[in-house]
């Protein structure tokens, strides 16, 4: 048993909104030990949320904390967006409205119409380490080429430094088009595009004060299949990390020797590490 939620302990509504719409799905491909993130295992640890086999349900005291944020007009929980098409009128509109090749297409890969292009997994690149070869990462991306007549491109008097750094385009004659502002297009969400890496330090009772690097939706090993991933200072993380983000090429740096370099965290805190 764990402790109830206490009433002046911030909230994480959204997840609530999305348990009370029946839209919280468990997801074990991306979410490998509980098949849900870290926010909602804790809303289910604090007595907010429950295990059901259709996703996690509210409890009482979770309906009741979310007619409070409610209340309080909180953007997370919806409050000023309409609800969301319940799940039966949505698979009634797929079977009675859609085209028949849209609803095989569902069939066979139902996140194609369900998520946002911002959910999808990291890019086939830096899922495979080559992180220098995404070209996902929100650089502009050239719309097309100006014709100047049949199967004919045009061109510049001279070459052209265009906008995007990507060695397909760089500097060349070709009149490429570019569209101002940001593009409206698939963003990878690997953590290698990220402004600051995201090196994490342990702060529950699982070697506290160690060090780990998280990057497309995995902790980063020193080793394939293994749990070689703790480092015992922050400049040892961020070695790793680099390691990663180049490709993993040649061995992976070792661990410093000695203590951590920060004090411990408060234990009480509780984590979800997944290693594979």
């Amino acid at each position: 048993m764990y402790d109830p939620w206490p009433d002046d302990k911030p909230v994480n509504a959204r997840w609530l909104d999305l348990a009370d719409r029946g839209l919280l799905d468990y997801d074990r491909d991306r979410y490998r030990i509980h098949g849900v993130p870290n926010n909602v295992v804790e809303l289910i640890w604090g007595g907010l949320l429950a295990d059901h086999p259709d996703g996690p349900c509210l409890t009482d005291a979770g309906r009741a904390r979310l007619a409070v944020e409610r209340a309080r007009d909180n953007p997370d929980t919806g409050a000023r967006e309409p609800d969301a098409m319940p799940p039966r009128a949505a698979a009634w509109v797929r079977e009675n409205v859609w085209p028949s090749s849209w609803l095989r297409s569902f069939e066979h890969i139902p996140g194609t119409f369900t998520d946002c292009a911002c959910q999808g997994p990291p890019s086939s690149e830096c899922q495979a380490g080559r992180h220098g070869e995404c070209r996902e990462d929100g650089r502009p991306t050239r719309e097309t080429v100006i014709q100047a007549g049949l199967n004919r491109h045009a061109y510049h008097p001279v070459p052209h430094r265009h906008a995007s750094p990507d060695l397909r385009s760089g500097v060349n004659d070709l009149a490429w088009v570019w569209l101002a502002g940001p593009p409206c297009r698939r963003l990878c969400r690997c953590a290698c595009h990220h402004a600051k890496p995201l090196i994490q330090q342990a702060r529950g009772e699982t070697r506290p004060g160690w060090w780990w690097v998280n990057c497309c939706g995995r902790i980063v090993t020193r080793r394939l299949l293994s749990d070689d991933a703790w480092c015992r200072t922050a400049a040892d993380a961020q070695a790793l990390a680099d390691w990663h983000i180049a490709g993993e090429k040649g061995p992976a740096p070792a661990d410093s020797p000695g203590l951590p370099d920060l004090p411990s965290a408060p234990a009480g805190t509780r984590e979800q590490l997944v290693f594979f």
